[in-house]
């Protein structure tokens, strides 16, 4: 009986190891999604103009000039942060460590804070940034939630 119970130790811990490691997956793909925000707003300031044009049309019907690198500034700022979030709970995930899930929890509450700040953020009764950039910081957010879960179900 000793010798079945050391033959066998890998199926009895693998549904484990599998969620854990979804879970750890989902809170890379968060991460990686926090950083396609950046590379949007990189690709967005350097070629596309969008929320310039957008910034610069709001702005005009109130005659006040717009400051676009001001809301490009807001989500650099926003994509590193949520990366930097996102760090210690994929690392501890990835380990298997007790405080992972409770890191994952904070870095999806930050993420959709962040999300809730580019949806809801006005000036002049108009928004500040187009729907786009919202939908563009929750899916960070939405990816880490299926992180918590995923990290919470292993327990």
């Amino acid at each position: 009986m000793r010798q079945s119970l050391s033959e066998n130790p890998v199926s009895m811990s693998r549904p484990a190891t599998r969620q854990r490691g979804s879970g750890a997956s989902a809170l890379w793909a968060a991460f990686v999604l926090s950083a396609v925000l950046a590379a949007a707003a990189i690709a967005d300031q350097a070629a596309i103009h969008a929320l310039r044009d957008y910034s610069t049309d709001m702005y005009a019907r109130y005659d006040v000039p717009a400051n676009s690198g001001a809301l490009y500034a807001i989500l650099y700022t926003a994509a590193v942060v949520g990366a930097l979030s996102w760090l210690p709970a994929v690392i501890g995930a990835h380990k298997g460590r007790r405080w992972a899930p409770a890191a994952a929890t904070v870095a999806a509450v930050i993420a959709a804070g962040l999300a809730l700040l580019m949806f809801t953020t006005a000036e002049y009764g108009e928004m500040l940034f187009p729907p786009v950039w919202g939908v563009l910081a929750l899916l960070p957010a939405l990816a880490g939630v299926l992180g918590v879960v995923l990290l919470f179900r292993r327990k």
